[in-house]
This record gives C-alpha cells, sequence and structure tokens, in this order.
C-alpha cells in the first residue's frame, strides 16, 4: 500500500499568543518580549528612584556634619606653670651639719700626737713620708697587734714584729688622710744594718716593736673658723708641763671620727 507524501506544515501559532503591533498589522511581538520590555523599564525606573534617593541621602549627611561641627575658639586662659623642684629647694633654707669633736675624736688625735709625723700642705708625701707613717704607726705594738718573731743576722737575735695586712694599712691611711695608700712595699733586703725592721712581704708589713718618748699629751681646745677647723693639745715632759703645742688642722668627713687630717704641726717651748 502506498502512502503519498504528507506535506510539512508547521503548528499554527495561536492567535492569542500575538498581538497587533501597529494598525497596520504588519509587525507582531511575542506576548513574552512585551513582558521583558515591561521588566526592563521597571528595573530602569527602579535605578532611578535609588540614585535619586542616594543623592537625597548624601545631601542630608553634609548638612548634618556642616550643622554638628562645633565651633572652635581659642582659649586665652593662661595657665600657671608649677613651681620647679630647683625653686623649691631654693625657698627652702640650706643648713649645714655643724662639726662635733667627740671623744672618740680626741681620743685618736692623742693618739696621733704619739704616732703622726708633723706634716702640712708643703710636705711631699714621698717613699720616705709613707715608709715612716707606716713604722710610727704601728712601732707600739698597741693592744690587740698580731706579733711575731724574725731572725736579725745583724743584730745577733730574733726582733719581735708587728704583723699588719695590707688592707689595714690601707683602711688607716684613708682614715687619717682621706686617701689611698700608695704602693709602697719596702723589701727586707733593702733594710741598713741595725734597721729597726720595716719591710713588705706576702700581703704583710712587718714593724719592729720600739718605745716612743715619755710624752704626756692633754686636750687643750679646737676652734672653727670658715671650713678650717683647729684642735690643739699641750705637751708634759718629765714632770714639767706645758712645754709644747700640737696643733691639728681638721677637715669633716663622712668616717667614724667625723674628720681627716690637713696636718699637725708640733711647737715646742723655749
Amino acid at each position: 500500500m502506498l502512502f503519498s507524501a504528507r506535506p510539512f506544515f508547521k503548528k499554527p501559532i495561536p492567535f492569542s499568543w500575538l498581538e497587533v503591533y501597529n494598525e497596520s498589522g504588519n509587525k507582531f511581538i511575542f506576548k513574552e518580549k512585551r513582558k521583558m520590555r515591561k521588566t526592563c523599564l521597571l528595573i530602569f525606573m527602579i535605578m532611578v528612584l535609588c540614585l535619586t534617593a542616594c543623592k537625597a541621602d548624601k545631601n542630608n549627611e553634609t548638612s548634618e556634619c556642616s550643622n554638628a561641627a562645633p565651633e572652635i575658639t581659642a582659649d586665652t586662659t593662661e595657665i600657671e606653670a608649677p613651681a620647679s623642684a630647683n625653686n623649691v629647694l631654693e625657698a627652702q633654707p640650706q643648713t649645714e651639719e655643724a662639726f662635733e669633736l667627740t671623744e672618740q675624736g680626741k681620743a685618736f688625735l692623742m693618739q696621733m700626737c704619739k704616732t703622726l709625723n708633723d706634716f702640712d700642705s708643703q710636705t711631699t708625701k714621698d717613699e720616705a713620708f709613707w715608709r715612716n707613717f707606716l713604722f710610727y704607726s704601728y712601732t707600739g705594738a698597741l693592744e690587740g697587734s698580731e706579733t711575731e718573731q724574725v731572725h736579725r743576722e745583724d743584730l745577733g737575735f730574733d726582733e719581735t714584729v708587728v704583723k699588719v695586712s695590707l688592707q689595714e694599712a690601707e683602711a688607716y691611711a684613708k682614715l687619717i688622710f682621706g686617701t689611698d695608700l700608695p704602693d709602697t712595699k719596702p723589701s727586707f733586703d733593702i733594710m741598713e744594718k741595725g734597721q729597726t725592721t720595716c719591710y713588705y712581704q706576702d700581703g704583710y708589713y712587718y714593724i719592729g716593736v720600739s718605745d716612743f718618748p715619755d710624752y704626756q699629751y692633754a686636750f687643750a681646745d679646737y676652734e672653727e673658723s670658715d671650713h678650717s677647723i683647729t684642735v690643739r693639745f699641750t705637751i708634759d715632759f718629765e714632770g714639767e708641763s706645758n712645754v709644747g703645742t700640737i696643733s691639728f688642722n681638721l677637715v669633716p668627713e663622712a668616717n667614724k671620727n667625723g674628720f681627716i687630717i690637713a696636718s699637725k704641726i708640733t711647737e715646742f717651748s723655749n
């Protein structure tokens, strides 16, 4: 059985889907296209409204900021500067602590009458000065001193000596003069024949024991003038009173005596 070819036709578009564009009916558009145009128009209108609203908000913010900005005025009130610490200190009276010669200080000076050689600001404190200082400071063998025996071939017997550490001698010099003891270390080999022992070895000074003349000393007085303090002692000897005077010039110092010795002068009566 033969079938004849059937012509192909597209399914006709319902008229309800079409809309006349103009009166001539020459152009048609789909209903969906019209909806799209409406949608685009709606979006455009929304964008215009948004831009207009943003511009209005921006203008309002600018106006509010201008109105809210505080007015800055110069403060011409003068601020009084606080008084400095230096001014406060200057306003307070400056008082110097008065010097006081204690009984301990008097006893120390009385010992210096016997053991300390005379000196003043013109005295050269050379090697000989410091050797004499060490010798006379310890040859008297004060109570509590450490002693030893040193054999002396030149003397033919063992000599009693006082053993003094370097640290003790340095502290003693500092207490009296307010200065450091220099590097004074005489050796045993350089002592003269028959000389009383005075040498340094292995951190110690060895000073031979000897006696002092039988002088007696008594405190007389002291006076202050400017920054100088003078203390005087009288000398008695072999039953005679006031055969001489010893004068110390002192300088106040923060040590156990309260002073250092700047000079010592001994004067005997004719």
